[in-house]
């Protein structure tokens, strides 16, 4: 089944009560549990795990709901929405397809994680309202404070002003919460978390840090207070003060070279004296560091102290919601299973492309690539196998390409290359270096015979040489692919008219 979660989502915000079940009770699944158990649309129906003792189980009785030892058993379960599929065992998911009744959609493990964090992102929701509510009360306090200070002009001037400092403060929190709902861009919300950082504790130097899960490194998102290259682009995880806030949560350092290095998340360490961080997370997920220092030394008070914690809660979920919203528009001109951009996107970016292209006089080709006797393939060694195919060919295409270029799948076993500013020399070149390392890969992991190995058909095309528009290049891209298929596969052909 699809992880298309949210084609139920609607459920959340309307009078329908959306009922579900899970297949699983790992601790993922008693923390799912809890999370929906907070929903008052949303009704628990039951839970179906084999081991009597998880987690999730021990959590469900507790709580009341039916649970069985068998996921079929979810099939009988009374006008049931939605099955939550937290299993991670492919047997389990069959009989759970199997069973399932027709109307009710299974949400696998991606699905899952955005359920979870659009429940963590509503929950967090409720801070700023805390916040907002805080502000009032603070402001009604000082109003009353100024109706009783009738004893002299200076007292009644400081009061004044501090009622004047404390009302700004609260227009600009307020203002700055209010706009980080607005934003849906990870750049836009990182930009915007700086200059809250500036405007609400009045930092001289800010920046915001996000995480690279992949190479477990900080990587700069966006700053004030000083030029770029004042701040490092990349700082580990485990270095500076930003790993201290990473592992304490908050942290903040009067002297900043107080501990050797811990100031390194600048270019210029020298010139900083004190700094502080706090870190932004979404549930237990880090999503990165918001960190503020200054040249001279400034102890933050205990008020200050809160009011970055609050910030950095905010943020977080600002943050949160901008990389979903990044997510979802991935996915949607993403092909899940070669992740590479999908026929829609391609055929869109190749338009924009060739505009460019004839704005600025510049050449652009096409690579179209085809895998040889692909169906044969998946006939003998099944379906699956030929998915690792498709993933490994995938995998090899883009491994030959620069950041400009792109590729997409086309259809089937059928790719494509976007190589702007190329000519028919270099993109024939790049085809080479494709058709040649698809031809390295063997496919002994897949537990057939050592020796197969797959290779690919490719045809080349360049605008405006052999073509005059974007059309034009796929049709004379596409055929000299076959004619490199008719004359004997394992080849790269140029398209006429070269």
């Amino acid at each position: 089944m699809s992880d298309g979660l949210l084609d139920n989502t609607d459920a959340f915000g309307s009078g329908k009560r959306l009922k579900v079940a899970i297949a699983g009770g790992d601790l993922r699944a008693a923390a799912m549990l809890r999370l929906l158990a907070e929903v008052d649309n949303i009704k628990i129906a039951a839970m179906a795990e084999p081991r009597a003792g998880a987690a999730g189980v021990l959590a469900a009785r507790e709580m009341g709901i039916f649970t069985s030892d068998d996921v079929a058993d979810l099939s009988r379960v009374d006008g049931l929405d939605v099955i939550i599929d937290l299993t991670d065992d492919p047997a389990l998911r069959a009989r759970l397809v199997a069973f399932r009744p027709a109307a009710v959609e299974i949400v696998g493990a991606r699905g899952a994680d955005l359920i979870r964090d659009l429940l963590m992102a509503k929950k967090r929701g409720e801070e700023q309202e805390k916040l907002l509510s805080e502000l009032k009360v603070a402001y009604e306090k000082i109003r009353g404070h100024e109706q009783k200070l009738q004893v002299g002009t200076r007292a009644l001037e400081q009061a004044n002003q501090e009622l004047e400092s404390r009302l700004s403060e609260i227009f600009f929190t307020h203002e700055f919460f209010k706009a980080l709902t607005s934003f849906t861009s990870v750049d836009d919300v990182a930009s915007l978390v700086v200059d809250g950082a500036n405007g609400i504790l009045g930092a001289e130097i800010s920046a915001v840090y996000l995480l690279d899960a992949a190479c477990w490194t900080f990587k700069l998102a966006a700053a004030q207070g000083r030029p770029r290259e004042y701040f490092s682009d990349d700082v580990s995880v485990d270095a500076t003060l930003l790993g201290r806030a990473y592992r304490e949560g908050s942290m903040q350092e009067v002297d900043a070279h107080a501990v050797p290095g811990s100031a390194d998340w600048t270019a210029q360490p020298g010139d900083l004296a004190s700094h502080a961080a706090v870190s932004l997370r979404s549930g237990e997920h880090l999503l990165g560091i918001l960190v503020i220092g200054s040249a001279t030394a400034r102890a933050l008070t205990g008020p200050e102290l809160e009011r970055l914690q609050v910030i950095g809660n905010q943020s977080s979920l600002a943050l949160q919601n901008a990389l979903l919203h990044e997510q979802l528009e991935r996915l949607s001109v993403t092909d899940r299973l070669t992740d590479l951009y999908n026929h829609g996107y391609f055929q869109q970016r190749l338009e924009k492309e060739i505009g460019r292209a004839s704005r600025f006089g510049h050449k652009l080709s096409l690579v179209m690539i085809d895998i040889d006797d692909f169906k044969a393939f998946n006939d003998t060694y099944g379906h699956p196998r030929g998915d690792r195919v498709l993933r490994s060919v995938s995998s090899a295409i883009t491994s030959t390409l620069r950041d400009i270029d792109f590729a997409a799948r086309y259809g089937g076993e059928e790719f494509v290359v976007v190589l702007p500013e190329t000519d028919l020399a270099g993109a024939t070149a790049v085809a080479e270096r494709i058709r040649a390392e698809v031809s390295r890969i063997t496919y002994q992991a897949l537990g057939v015979a050592a020796d197969v190995r797959m290779t690919v058909s490719v045809g080349v095309g360049t605008y405006p040489t052999q073509a005059d528009s974007g059309a034009a290049l796929i049709v004379v891209t596409d055929q000299a692919m076959y004619a490199a298929k008719r004359s004997g596969k394992n080849r790269v052909t140029v398209a006429a008219g070269s």
